[in-house]
């Protein structure tokens, strides 16, 4: 595997070339702060994006096309990390190498990811109103059914309530109150500022060349050279001083109980012991075999589920577990014991190695995958270095028995956020 990065266009582009595929994947990352104002509006312009251009207007259209390009992939996600929001682009087709016949295949695939960014269906400095709405429709139902899924709700609400007074409390899935003040207008003024304000960043992964593509981006995203290279900051520092730990508690007619744990770490992705906070996570609820699973779980039958995992843009941990109403108390005690018994010391050699042993294995696995190299190229982007591969696992393998108990005594709980039923026990 072979990395390399220029910045020769006025965007980051970087080429990943590996003979492990016989794709190739691209994406391109408009990345902007992140804004309660404009998330809304930015995820409904993506959504427009992805489905229809100019020279395709309809979704069969587009499909139609792809599937001429061997069944090339095309779409585009949203993602709220730490302070920022960023709308990603993606393309996946069949590297012409391994196809009898074909030539200039990813060419046709660029103008395709060319032809959604930059050409999408707009008059007169507006999109289509009847998308506009049609769009505005699905994502109210994508919101609302959130509330369907519970565990996935209870951890909204948890963090809604622990980030109210912070940029990161913004949901990330937008908001139904905005959709009404959107419109065909509106929405083209945020795609104009997506086009104009946000870092750009390009990585491309497959058996390539990077002069190659390098060349192929310079005359197919010819618009994007007009962008500066632009910062922005994604890694939250922001933080409060915890005086009381926040309890709230919201009745539905459901049939299990949610509890929900929110802490500070006081770590993140940048700081010296983060690779201790992955291996506290690894002993304390992130795997099948850590304490939570075993102890909450299976000693004391408490809970159906109870796992934890970590944001390392914002220095957040949440512990989820759905229980019966009646042990929500107990669940709660026997959580907390948990983590006293990390920052005690009360640790084994055996849950340290199990915990590593997983970490790097689930590292490892991501990278066979393209999308799981496009990410950890991500991470380095954030961080501003080239975190490889070998440097993640050695520093994983280097964390302490003892580097594990100061990230557990770092620890502060924040917020509880337990959905329960009305009457219940």
């Amino acid at each position: 595997m072979q990395i390399n990065t220029n910045t020769d266009q006025g965007y980051k582009l970087t080429t990943i070339a590996t003979k492990k595929f016989k794709t190739t994947v691209v994406k391109v990352a408009f990345k902007a702060p992140l804004d309660r104002n404009t998330i809304t509006s930015r995820i409904l312009l993506a959504n427009i994006l992805r489905n229809s251009t100019q020279s395709y207007p309809t979704k069969k259209e587009l499909n139609a096309h792809l599937e001429h390009l061997y069944g090339a992939h095309l779409s585009a996600v949203v993602n709220k990390q730490g302070q920022s929001h960023t709308i990603k682009f993606y393309l996946s087709i069949a590297n012409e190498k391994f196809l009898q016949g074909a030539s200039g295949l990813l060419e046709s695939g660029v103008n395709a990811l060319n032809e959604m960014i930059f050409n999408p269906l707009i008059k007169e400095n507006a999109f289509d109103q009847d998308v506009i709405e049609l769009e505005k429709r699905l994502l109210k139902e994508e919101i609302e059914s959130i509330y369907d899924d519970k565990t996935t709700y209870a951890t909204k609400k948890l963090i809604a309530h622990m980030c109210k007074d912070e940029k990161y409390g913004v949901n990330s899935e937008g908001y139904i109150e905005d959709l009404a003040n959107i419109s065909a207008t509106s929405v083209y003024d945020t795609y104009q500022s997506m086009l104009n304000n946000d870092a750009v960043t390009l990585s491309i992964v497959g058996d390539i060349s990077h002069e190659e593509v390098s060349a192929l981006f310079a005359k197919n995203f010819d618009i994007v050279k007009k962008h500066a290279q632009l910062k922005i900051d994604t890694i939250d520092n922001e933080d409060k001083t915890i005086k009381n730990i926040e309890t709230i508690t919201e009745t539905q007619n459901i049939a299990q109980a949610k509890l929900n744990i929110g802490y500070r770490t006081h770590t993140r992705i940048n700081d010296e012991d983060y690779f201790a906070l992955m291996v506290f996570n690894g002993v304390f609820g992130a795997f099948a075999h850590s304490k939570l699973f075993t102890n909450v779980r299976e000693k004391n039958s408490l809970c159906y589920y109870c796992s934890s995992r970590l944001d390392n843009f914002k220095g957040l941990m949440y512990v989820y577990s759905g229980l019966d109403f009646k042990n929500c108390d107990m669940a709660q005690k026997i959580i907390d014991e948990q983590l006293t018994d990390v920052a005690n010391g009360n640790i084994t050699e055996k849950e340290i190695e199990l915990a590593k042993k997983s970490l790097i294995n689930s590292k490892l696995e991501s990278l066979d995958s393209s999308l799981g190299m496009v990410a950890e190229q991500e991470v380095s982007e954030i961080l501003g270095y080239e975190l490889s591969t070998e440097t993640y696992l050695e520093k994983i393998n280097a964390v302490t028995k003892d580097d594990i108990q100061k990230i557990a005594k770092k620890m502060t709980k924040d917020t509880i956020f337990i959905l329960t039923k009305e009457g219940a026990e």
